[in-house]
């Protein structure tokens, strides 16, 4: 049997290729925005925590820490603010890289449907071929065994 080639073989790869690019890029993105919502998160409990603690002092140490806890609390807020910035972008890159994925992976199943047709095609190619050679085997071998039609259209004579 002929050997099955398939003409767009090798893009079929690259985009194979690219599709397990894009599902390991949206794995990593994922994982990003995990690690952003774990630090932000931490950082919420870790003032809640102090401002639990401060809150269970007495009055005069309480104002002396307030103030320095004040201070705290608005640079863990902006560090929060951008934290919460990076993960937008990064959810943001995530929904662009889904959106492509989706595409390539779109296009891998065409193409692996526009395979599996050509593949088909050349099954039944192959069987019609090979039929054709059989056929032409047999008519061959009756040839040569020497049966003749009459050109009359009697029966035919055997020579042998």
């Amino acid at each position: 049997m002929k050997r099955f080639q398939w003409r767009l073989e090798r893009v079929f790869d690259v985009k194979q290729q690219r599709q397990r690019g894009l599902r390991s890029e949206l794995f990593l993105l994922a994982q990003e925005i995990a690690r952003v919502h774990e630090a932000i998160l931490y950082r919420r409990t870790r003032l809640r925590g102090l401002l639990e603690d401060l809150a269970g002092r007495s009055l005069p140490d309480r104002i002396a820490e307030q103030a320095v806890f004040m201070q705290y609390v608005g640079v863990e807020e902006l560090a929060m603010r951008q934290l919460a910035a990076r993960r937008a972008d990064l959810e943001a890159a995530r929904t662009e890289t889904h959106r492509r994925f989706l595409q390539v992976r779109a296009t891998c199943k065409r193409l692996e449907r526009l395979r599996e047709q050509a593949y088909r095609r050349h099954v039944r190619e192959v069987a019609r071929n090979e039929q054709k050679r059989l056929d032409e085997t047999a008519h061959m071998a009756h040839a040569r065994r020497g049966e003749r039609v009459p050109m009359n259209g009697t029966q035919p004579v055997n020579t042998y």
